[in-house]
């Protein structure tokens, strides 16, 4: 029997509604789309528990070494694997008043520009570069803001009657953070001279982060009592997050193999169902290769409509993934829905391979 045999009869089974196509799509869809979802919502989850975690500060560490943190060796750990932003922080010498409020003072910290750019986003898991305008003027806390009625891009008066820009206005919610920018105005300055704090924003979280954070220390002093300290700018969440583990544990680890498996029993039994046509078909002189050929050809047809037919969940991933690399997120994604449409058309397989032409009055017997 020819190829061309082949696919003409496959085709005509299919428009004829032998093949039953659209109820096995749906069937196959239905499996491909519930393997797919549940792998997402679980992705899903993971991801933002990440969020959560990095954006509460508990991937941000802290070293602390008054009037020993250099500046430069602060600022250079940004470009170190991991690590998204740091910079140096010192508390000044004098406070600062605004006209509103003339009575109420406020800690001024001194920031290098790293700095200032892991404070913008410290309720962000994403860290982005400050604009020009950002980069000049003062910062004040969310807490400072609300109380002065100031917001970003505003021109205000301090005490004095000097003229100040507000440059930004950073998050500084009450989440169990240990930071003295809580409730601050932070002037942006070089990254020159010595500074009391280095902040450094990270994830995922080096295996040597207070290592790599002890590279800003400048000096250190011969006093053994007197020693930098590193710390997680927000113990809440706990000590570390291995995401790693969190991926590979995941309850949907084993979906891939689910959906092959269901998908395999339902090629099987679209088949089987056939048996005493195919087994007559046998019997009339039709090559086993030849057929299984044809049983494939057919599932093939209503496996490819399940797939296009689930193809906007990935490309909605795609457009729609709030968190990182939506790229990964849609191959795994894709790998259940890859794996019961290869499972379908094995069933199918399997299913013509158990047919016997010898089998066909018993078949007949035991027709429906």
């Amino acid at each position: 029997m020819r190829l061309r045999g082949v696919t003409g009869e496959a085709m005509r089974d299919i428009l004829s509604g032998t093949t039953h196509a659209l109820l096995y799509a749906a069937a196959l869809m239905a499996i491909m789309f519930t393997a797919a979802g549940a792998e997402l919502l679980q992705l899903r989850s993971i991801d933002e528990r990440i969020d959560d975690y990095v954006s509460s500060g508990a991937s941000t560490y802290v070293v602390e070494y008054p009037g020993r943190i250099d500046a430069r060796s602060c600022e250079s750990l940004a470009d170190a694997p991991g690590v998204h932003a740091a910079g140096a922080i010192r508390t000044a010498d004098s406070r600062i008043s605004f006209a509103v409020l003339p009575s109420t003072s406020l800690p001024l910290l001194e920031a290098t520009p790293g700095a200032v750019q892991a404070l913008a986003s410290a309720n962000s898991r994403d860290t982005r570069a400050l604009t020009g305008s950002e980069s000049s003027g003062v910062w004040l806390s969310g807490q400072a803001a609300e109380t002065l009625g100031l917001t970003s891009g505003q021109t205000a008066r301090l005490a004095d009657d000097t003229p100040a820009t507000i440059a930004g206005v950073y998050p500084s919610p009450e989440d169990g953070r240990s930071s003295n920018a809580t409730y601050a105005v932070v002037q942006p300055v070089p990254r020159d001279g010595v500074f009391d704090e280095c902040l450094i924003k990270t994830w995922p979280v080096p295996d040597s982060i207070e290592s790599l954070a002890l590279l800003s220390v400048g000096t250190v002093s011969d006093d053994g009592d007197n020693r930098p300290t590193v710390r997680q700018l927000n113990t809440r969440f706990g000590a570390g997050l291995d995401s790693s583990a969190l991926f590979s544990s995941r309850a949907t680890a084993w979906m891939p193999a689910l959906a092959g498996g269901v998908a395999l029993a339902l090629g099987f039994v679209a088949v089987w169902t056939r048996r005493l046509e195919l087994a007559s078909a046998l019997h009339c002189g039709v090559p086993k290769p030849a057929l299984v050929l044809q049983m494939m050809l057919e599932t093939a047809s209503w496996t490819f409509a399940a797939i296009v037919l689930c193809l906007p969940l990935p490309l909605a991933v795609m457009h729609l993934w709030a968190g990182s690399a939506p790229q990964q997120i849609v191959v795994l994604t894709l790998r259940p829905m890859l794996a019961a449409a290869l499972g379908a058309v094995a069933g199918a397989v399997a299913a013509s391979l158990c047919v016997r032409e010898r089998d066909l009055f018993a078949y007949f017997k035991r027709r429906i």
